[in-house]
């Protein structure tokens, strides 16, 4: 019995897609509740190591599913 792949490669070729723009909403969630205001909480510095310290953990996510969201694309068009 041979194992097929094909059929679901499109499938997970778009849940990594989906994961990574997923994760870039989580970034502008994030981003916009760290934003300084001018009546208090957070001030700029802290505001800025927050998306720093959110933003390189999840750029590395987002880079590592779109690699493998393009991987899975190619594999889906193949010729069988």
């Amino acid at each position: 019995m041979e194992l097929s792949m094909k059929k679901y490669a499109k499938l997970a070729s778009l849940g990594a897609a989906a994961v990574a723009m997923g994760c870039l909403g989580l970034f502008a969630l994030i981003a916009w509740v760290a934003t300084p205001t001018m009546t208090g909480g957070i001030d700029g510095a802290h505001a800025m190591i927050s998306y720093i310290g959110v933003g390189v953990p999840m750029a590395a996510i987002v880079a590592a599913h779109l690699a493998y969201a393009r991987i899975l694309a190619r594999y889906a068009k193949e010729q069988r």
